[in-house]
């Protein structure tokens, strides 16, 4: 077994990683970091769409954050320009360095018509880690669970963009269950979902981050916490 520390970025789209941050980070010496969908994104736009100039300047910071933490960072997720397609795409960063980016593929709403789909998942390591990144609504589709414990994943990042929904804690707790922790059985994988914060900018969001394995919900944010920005700690054994 591994001891890896983990740090979820529950924060507002489109707001900047402040140097509080990095020092309350590097105080924690994290080995991944995961922000969430639609973080690195422009709010004086649209977060569907995206221009190369703009882009380039959001990988720059995903980048820097990896190297001068010098750790793992799933950069949540920005819209990735290719030709006339725009796809939502999360990249991911070892010290300072690209390792690769997936796509999403189960597209949600208003990303219908206006995003992409991806056609592929995507095994990355690090530490003598298995990982692999999913995106938000990818959780409702169980083959990719099952895929991915045949590529042999130990963690799996989810990074959301959760619109709120009327229910009890109850009813959000058994939502919890019925599908990250039952992925994370059909995955044999630990499940990491970091959710962002509703804003001016978005919201309709509610951030719901958790933290879950086989056993079940190892760490998961409140539901009086739904509206909170925070950086989550946490240290669990792989």
């Amino acid at each position: 077994m591994k001891k890896i520390r983990l740090a979820l970025i529950q924060k507002k789209p489109g707001t900047s990683v402040t140097k509080e941050i990095i020092n309350k980070l590097k105080l924690f010496k994290p080995h991944f970091v995961c922000f969430p969908e639609y973080f690195f994104v422009n709010k004086k736009s649209d977060h569907l769409s995206q221009t190369a100039h703009n882009y380039r300047r959001q990988l720059k910071k995903i980048e820097f954050i990896s190297g001068i933490l010098n750790c793992l960072v799933i950069g949540g997720t920005l819209p990735e320009p290719e030709g006339d397609n725009i796809y939502n795409t999360s990249h991911v960063y070892f010290k300072g360095a690209r390792l690769g980016s997936y796509r999403k593929q189960n597209l949600f709403r208003r990303e219908h018509g206006r995003i992409n789909p991806g056609n592929e998942l995507k095994i990355f390591s690090a530490y003598g880690i298995k990982f692999g990144v999913l995106i938000c609504a990818d959780v409702f589709i169980e083959e990719y669970f099952i895929k991915m414990n045949e590529m042999g994943a130990q963690i799996i990042f989810v990074p959301t963009f959760s619109p709120r929904k009327d229910e009890s804690a109850e009813e959000k707790f058994k939502r919890d269950n019925d599908i990250f922790v039952k992925a994370a059985k059909t995955a044999d994988a630990v499940i990491v979902k970091v959710c962002g914060v509703k804003s001016e900018f978005r919201d309709f969001l509610q951030a719901r981050s958790l933290i879950a394995d086989k056993n079940g919900i190892i760490f998961r944010v409140m539901p009086d916490e739904e509206d909170s920005e925070m950086i989550i700690t946490k240290e669990i054994e792989i």
